[in-house]
């Protein structure tokens, strides 16, 4: 479980990974631990066009109208994802904590990167090849296993996380890839970006634990 109120005004850095219009958006906030004994938090959002709900439910096969009752999906107006609305969202968030940094995709970002960066934030383009995203997935794999992340039980990030299919490529970096189209998995890459984020300049000792440890292989 995740104290939310204990999180107000603390550090954290943002995954952001843009859908296309008519997709899932999601962005998720990484809040590294400030002891040993803390874990990492991850606080996700989801966004969805409101009209293309029940189409996508019956399509997919999946309960986004019964997440999105249950408050773990958010709704755009219209048949396709209203950008400005989530910018607004995002202004929002950054009032409630101090995120320092939000790490997107490149892929159809510029606009919104721009009207972010007019609000004040921060923007960092993060890379999907193998080279950027092996680190902070054999990270988030290392902190899964020793119990170290905390989400809440949010059910659409566990869906997205199950539907990880990781790739290896020759030189054994990784990424995490959907092995059937109708898969989502843009929460599990917002969280990459985010944990990357957070270990390379988040830290208590504002060292980061690939400096201080180096990068894990498993």
């Amino acid at each position: 479980k995740i104290d939310y109120t204990s999180l107000l005004g603390r550090d954290c850095y943002a995954g952001l990974d843009l859908s296309s219009t008519s997709d899932i958006t999601a962005l998720v906030l990484v809040f590294p631990p400030r002891t040993d004994g803390e874990k990492y938090i991850v606080l996700p959002f989801f966004w969805l066009p409101e009209e293309t709900l029940e189409l996508r439910c019956r399509r997919d096969h999946v309960l986004y109208d019964v997440w999105e009752r249950q408050g773990y999906i958010l709704t755009t107006e219209g048949n396709v994802i209203h950008y400005g609305f989530i910018e607004r969202f995002i202004e929002q968030l950054g009032e409630k904590y101090h995120i320092i940094e939000i790490a997107y995709d490149r892929w159809n970002a510029t606009q919104m990167v721009q009207n972010l960066e007019d609000m004040g934030f921060t923007m960092v383009p993060f890379g999907q090849g193998f080279k950027d995203m092996s680190p902070p997935t054999k990270e988030l794999m290392k902190l899964t296993l020793e119990q170290k992340l905390a989400h809440g039980g949010h059910p659409v990030l566990r869906w997205m996380m199950d539907n990880i299919f990781i790739r290896t490529d020759p030189a054994g970096n990784i990424k995490a890839d959907k092995e059937k189209s109708t898969e989502k998995i843009d929460g599990a890459i917002a969280t990459i970006i985010g944990l990357d984020r957070a270990i390379r300049c988040g830290n208590m000792n504002t060292e980061s634990v690939y400096d201080a440890r180096g990068i894990l292989f498993i």
